[in-house]
């Protein structure tokens, strides 16, 4: 059995709401779904894991699209990063993808959808190439993108702006489980299909989160919490 929680957008904003929570409850893994820094410093990536892992926590994080180049050099200076990376912890196996499909803000972590798309398929298939069916993983997901035509990748005005490509992943592997990021004001849990669970925590500073408890290997439950409750 292991607690995930999963946070996004921190933004080079700390909040000590994290802090509090982390040490009062039993958490094995903090993962950290992008956009740690604001465009930078690459300087707070080390602080701000550090006091997220002083909580007795594994940490393991993606870069967003306004993370800075070397963003992932930083990342495993103190940590993991994920990204284009397949991790098994517990009965769950994690696959990463950082970065996002491209916005109007023209952004250093932006890149075309069908390299997403191809990346991301790839991180998925090789799974399945050597999957021992023996041993069943809850497969988690991690984006900083959320799926295109989602509850995760609405904004304000309605419009949907998550990733085609991912969308189209998911609907070919059917991991159990897609966390994401991204869209600051689309925190949200919803479905796509039968079988995946798209979750979206909403900006760090509003103090939104996602926790996954994996019982084992084909069990989980999956909620967005309050970090002040």
């Amino acid at each position: 059995m292991v607690k995930i929680l999963a946070i996004s957008d921190v933004h080079g904003e700390e909040n000590e709401n994290l802090y509090t929570y982390l040490n009062n409850n039993e958490i094995d893994l903090v993962l950290i779904l992008g956009d740690i820094t604001d465009f930078g410093p690459l300087d707070f990536v080390e602080t701000f894991i550090n006091k997220v892992a002083d909580c007795g926590v594994d940490v393991i994080a993606i870069p967003g699209n306004c993370d800075p180049n070397g963003i992932c050099n930083a990342i495993n200076d103190v940590a993991f990063c994920l990204h284009n990376n397949i991790i098994a912890y517990g009965d769950a196996i994690l696959f990463g993808f950082g970065g996002s499909n491209p916005t109007p803000f023209d952004t250093p972590g932006e890149m075309d959808d069908d390299k997403i798309y191809r990346q991301v398929y790839d991180l998925l298939a090789n799974y399945d190439y050597v999957y021992n069916s023996d041993v069943p993983k809850v497969k988690i997901l991690a984006t900083h993108a959320p799926p295109f035509n989602t509850d995760a990748d609405r904004v304000e005005n309605g419009e949907h702006v998550g990733s085609p490509g991912i969308l189209k992943s998911i609907h070919e592997f059917e991991p159990q489980i897609n966390l994401c990021g991204h869209i600051h004001e689309a925190k949200s849990l919803s479905k796509i299909g039968k079988i995946t669970d798209v979750a979206n925590p909403g900006m760090l500073k509003n103090n939104g989160a996602v926790l996954i408890d994996v019982q084992d290997g084909s069990n989980y439950d999956i909620s967005i919490i309050s970090l002040e409750e």
